[in-house]
Formats: C-alpha cells, structure tokens, sequence
C-alpha cells in the first residue's frame, strides 16, 4: 500500500500525466487523435514497448503502444472517461501522474490549448454565458424555488 493517498484531491502540480497502453499503434493513433481533436489533452505521446505482466493466474508478454497524454486538472476526469468507455481492453490501465513542475512556457502552452472555453465545447456543454445581466427570469443563485408568504402586522 501507497504510503499516501491517491486522488486528485491530493494532487497539487499544474499539469497531469494520463498513461494508457494500447493493443497496437494504430488503436492508439486513434484514441490520440480523438483526444486531441476533443480538446481533452494537448499533446499525446506514442511510443512502442514490450510489456510482461501478470494476467489470469500467468505471465504474458506482448507488445503494446504506451499512450502519455499531457493535460492540465480540469481535463483529467473526463479524458478517464473517454479512455474507460472506448479502450479495447477488458481492464485498461489508466492512470493519472501529478507533475508538481513544469517549464513556465509549457504551462502557458497547456492553458492556452485546453483553456476554459474549449472545455466545455469539448464536454457538450456549450459556450459561457458572458457575465453581465442576467437572463428575464433567471434566479440569483442564492434564492430558493420557494415563494415566501407575507407576514402580517
């Protein structure tokens, strides 16, 4: 057992790491070119590698495609999501790294790619509504639903 917690509660550093393995390069070109394109990571690194591990009781050995996908926090949960729902593997391994540093230009760079507006466009969420007045109608976010009789005197 960890002698710390994980979770992304724990996390603290500007950027994350996502790691997956694929079955073959072309699997894995696909996954990174839907991530990319869904604005859920800025980059993905692909690269070829021989994997031994336990599996059902045996050691196998095979060759995948090691999947780095770099992102920032806010991205994290729904980039698990897509790489849960769409891996061919019956158990993927997903995993998130928090990297406490990073270079100032590569921060920039991350935010600047995956900043606010496009994350919502990539959640099906829409765009913001600028700030300013609010809609006819809309309630302030502190009133309830519940109308308050009068008090009489």
């Amino acid at each position: 057992m960890s002698p710390s917690r994980v979770g992304s509660t724990e996390a603290r550093g500007p950027m994350r790491i996502v790691v997956t393995t694929y079955p073959s390069h072309d699997a894995a070109l696909r996954a990174a070119r839907t991530v990319l394109r869904e604005r859920l990571a800025a980059c993905a690194n692909l690269a070829e590698v021989d994997s031994h591990y336990w599996w059902k009781g045996r050691v196998e050995s095979a060759r995948e495609t090691l999947v780095l996908f770099k992102t920032v926090p806010e991205r994290v949960g729904a980039l698990f999501r897509f790489l849960s729902d769409s891996h061919p593997y019956e158990v993927p391994e997903v995993v998130e790294l928090d990297v406490p540093r990073a270079a100032e230009g590569y921060r920039r760079y991350l935010t600047d790619t995956l900043g606010r507006a496009s994350a919502r466009t990539a959640l099906g969420l829409g765009a913001r509504r600028p700030a300013g007045r609010r809609v006819r109608g809309a309630r302030s976010p502190g009133r309830t639903r519940v109308r308050h009789r009068l008090r009489s005197r």
